[in-house]
């Protein structure tokens, strides 16, 4: 049975979901949970590729690494969460002092 697709928000493309029947994809949802709120893990869930979910891993990490967040402190959940918005529904919020890697 194939993947379902969405019209992925991020990637302005017909992708594959996230498929919450997988460990992965059941590890995102239940991650946007936990950042963002029911709302957020609908959306996601409604909107967002698998693909632009690993691009969200990868930013989320640049984030952690650069705020110095405990990753499984309720601290870290409120700064992750207006850069996961940004980072899916709006313009992506430059992290303050980050330089890219060159």
């Amino acid at each position: 049975m194939p993947a379902k697709s969405v019209h992925c928000v991020k990637l302005n493309q017909e992708l594959p979901a996230i498929d919450p029947d997988t460990t992965e994809g059941d590890r995102a949802l239940r991650m946007a949970l936990l950042i963002g709120g029911p709302e957020m893990r609908r959306r996601v869930a409604e909107s967002v590729s698998a693909r632009a979910w690993e691009m969200w891993t990868d930013q989320m990490r640049m984030i952690i690494n650069e705020f110095h967040l405990d990753p499984t402190s309720d601290a870290a959940n409120e700064v992750l969460k207006p850069y996961m918005e940004a980072f899916f529904f709006g313009e992506q919020k430059e992290v303050p002092g980050y330089v890219t890697p060159k």
